[in-house]
């Protein structure tokens, strides 16, 4: 019997809600998920669960700043605007209509017409036949047409009869062989049926007056809604990084960085004046000149405020924009491999979020809150750790702070910003006691976190200086700089949005002072904070004091010649003056030490001085898997090389017994 195919349209409706069901949730749900990831957890929000950062912050927000009131409404306004927005207006539409349809136009399915003998017998896929037959004859009891109830309705009868069909279908789909072939072939138990190919619309909308206007539908969907939006998306991914900087902007910092003049001296200023440049500047603030910007800038620079509400307004937006586009010019500073630009950038950041000016000798305490600037700068104290050998009277009067209640909340912030005292810095081989010569190796900084509020620094054992050569280091020596707490947002009150404090690592050549090739800057950004509330006798104790750590790779390999390669480590911190490391280390370059082996009771003994005294690594040791990566030569394992000799002497004794046999053979013909 061959199938025949019709085309059908839904008159009734019951098909096309369903479709528009399913085509607004394929695109509201994601669209859902984004909105709510950008409006509340892509913001940064202050977690009360650490005790360190409730202390920094706490403080921070109780600092009354001149104006702090144009900064609560940037970030309210930024907060609304990642909520109130386009995307928004879209969603509730969108999910309108889906309400809309799923209550009073959506009907219910009929799923009678699937034919699925288990659904219809309500079996499991494995039923045994015993199963099957007993599962058919209850519900042949219950719905066979001689035993229905007599008070039942024609419609109610009918549907019974129905179910009765299905119910004899189902069974002999499962255990008559001709009628189980034809469901298993063709998905029925009476063989092939016949084709509908239907489209989920009215036939008066295809077919009838209003097939035009369905053309127009189509059109304006297919034609222009959807290359508009793709046109959209593709025409942001096309004009900006992967960063979100405008290519426009990148390609005016590559220009700038290429054509300086090296011997010109790359000032804080100077980038200032390459980041005002920016197309993301002069788009937001069309009604400003160049000169006007920097204006806003400095009186930001100096913490000075105007009783111009617009005038703030520029500032609080301008000085919340420059961090971002300082870090999308060090991005692509850090490719030219040029320190002298790439230090200065970083000061500038670094002084945006302070509030504080980049050049100078008292930015350390010119980034408490309450001070003043003409004091200050009048005085001989130019360190925090100086303030804490100060009296209360005397504090205040460096800093210029007359109330002593603010004395003691600057004195707090300033216990709380951290720096760090490396107290070991190497290369490391993972494996190795040496750095061999074209290998793979990183540097490992073991540091103290301090307070300025301690003195000096403790003595610590070089067994707590040790790494385990565990599997997982060997897999990934640097899964420690993931390990440790998370760092806490940094102290900036007089900026518009919280940033979290971290240290950029920059590993230089001392031959040429550039970056290391391929080194781009390493954000240290998880560190345990805990020193910072210890007492000074559990600070000099050394007992309970936490030691960090913080791993860079080598990109390339070491050199192939043993000696000694000087480099330089700056730890740049992104937030606070006085917190920055700068340091040289030096990458010995050793042939690999070769370890003697152990003496299991060989015939012959080795003498000392002889090179075969030298020997590999075994195999089944660390060292060995390691030597066998690289390509070196192992040795099999002690047990195997005594099995192997124990198997020559019976090899031995084989011959000796086998000559005897032979000549005892020999001798009896």
């Amino acid at each position: 019997m061959a199938s025949s195919s019709q085309y059908t349209y839904d008159e009734e409706g019951e098909v096309w809600p369903f479709f528009v069901l399913a085509l607004l949730s394929f695109i509201l749900v994601p669209l859902t998920v984004s909105w709510f990831y950008n409006a509340f957890i892509a913001v940064d929000t202050i977690s009360s669960n650490s005790k360190i950062k409730g202390a920094i912050l706490e403080t921070a927000d109780s600092i009354d700043v001149a104006n702090a009131n144009e900064i609560k409404k940037y970030r309210s306004k930024q907060k609304s605007s990642k909520i109130f927005n386009k995307t928004l207006i879209v969603l509730i539409i969108g999910w309108g209509i889906v309400f809309y349809i799923n209550k009073y136009l959506t009907k219910y399915a009929d799923i009678k017409t699937i034919f699925d003998p288990y659904l219809i017998l309500d079996i499991s896929s494995s039923a045994t036949d015993r199963e099957i037959k007993s599962k058919y004859r209850k519900l042949s009891l219950k719905f066979h047409p001689d035993k229905l109830p007599k008070d039942i309705t024609e419609a109610e009868k009918l549907d019974m009869e129905t179910t009765f069909i299905r119910i004899n279908s189902a069974y002999k789909a499962l255990t008559d062989e001709v009628t189980r072939s034809n469901f298993l072939k063709y998905g029925h138990p009476d063989g092939p049926q016949d084709v509908s190919h239907g489209i989920a619309l009215p036939k008066f909308l295809v077919e009838g007056k209003y097939s035009p206007l369905m053309i127009v539908v189509y059109f304006l969907l297919i034609g222009v809604l959807l290359p508009s939006i793709v046109g959209i998306w593709w025409n942001n991914v096309k004009s900006h990084t992967k960063k979100g900087l405008h290519v426009d902007t990148a390609a005016l910092f590559t220009r700038r960085l290429t054509d300086r003049n090296p011997a010109k001296i790359v000032t804080p200023l100077s980038v200032l004046d390459w980041v005002l440049d920016s197309v993301e500047i002069k788009q937001a603030f069309k009604h400003l000149t160049k000169d006007q910007l920097k204006v806003l800038v400095e009186q930001h620079l100096n913490r000075e405020f105007t009783s111009d509400a617009q005038s703030e307004s520029d500032k609080v937006k301008l000085v919340s924009m420059l961090p971002n586009l300082i870090s999308g010019f060090l991005d692509i500073a850090v490719i030219f491999r040029n320190l002298e630009v790439i230090l200065p950038a970083t000061d500038l950041r670094k002084s945006i979020l302070q509030a504080v000016k980049p050049n100078g000798k008292y930015q350390e305490i010119l980034q408490l809150p309450y001070v003043d600037p003409k004091v200050v700068q009048a005085q001989n104290v130019k360190k925090l750790g100086k303030l804490f050998t100060l009296s209360k009277e005397e504090v205040s009067k460096a800093l210029g702070i007359t109330d002593l209640k603010k004395v003691e909340k600057a004195l707090e912030i300033a216990a709380h910003i951290p720096s760090l005292r490396i107290i070991d810095s190497t290369f490391v081989v993972p494996g190795e006691d040496v750095v061999p010569p074209q290998s793979s190796a990183h540097l490992s900084l073991k540091f103290l976190v301090k307070s300025p509020r301690l003195k000096s620094c403790p003595s610590i054992d070089d067994d707590r200086l040790k790494e385990e050569e565990t599997m997982d280091y060997l897999r990934n020596p640097l899964k420690s700089n993931e390990t440790q707490p998370q760092l806490p947002f940094s102290y900036a009150p007089y900026f518009s949005y919280y940033v979290r404090n971290n240290w950029t690592g920059y590993l230089i050549s001392q031959k040429d002072n550039k970056l290391v090739e391929g080194s781009l800057g390493y954000e240290l950004e998880n560190i345990d904070l805990s020193n910072l509330e210890i007492t000074q006798e559990e600070w000099i104790d050394g007992k309970d004091v936490i030691i960090g750590s913080f791993k860079i790779p080598l990109t390339t390999p070491t050199p192939p010649n043993i000696g000694t390669v000087p480099y330089r480590i700056i730890l740049k911190n992104n937030a606070y003056f006085g917190s920055d490391v700068d340091i040289p280390v030096d990458l010995e370059v050793e042939n690999p030490i070769r370890k003697q082996p152990l003496n299991l009771g060989r015939k012959e003994q080795v003498d000392s001085d002889d090179e075969s005294d030298i020997s590999d690594p075994e195999e089944d040791s660390i060292a060995g898997a390691l030597a066998a990566l690289r390509g070196q030569s192992v040795k099999k394992s002690q047990i195997t090389e005594l099995n192997d000799d124990d198997e020559e002497d019976e090899s031995d004794n084989e011959s000796v017994f086998t000559d005897i046999d032979t000549d005892t053979e020999d001798e009896k013909e």
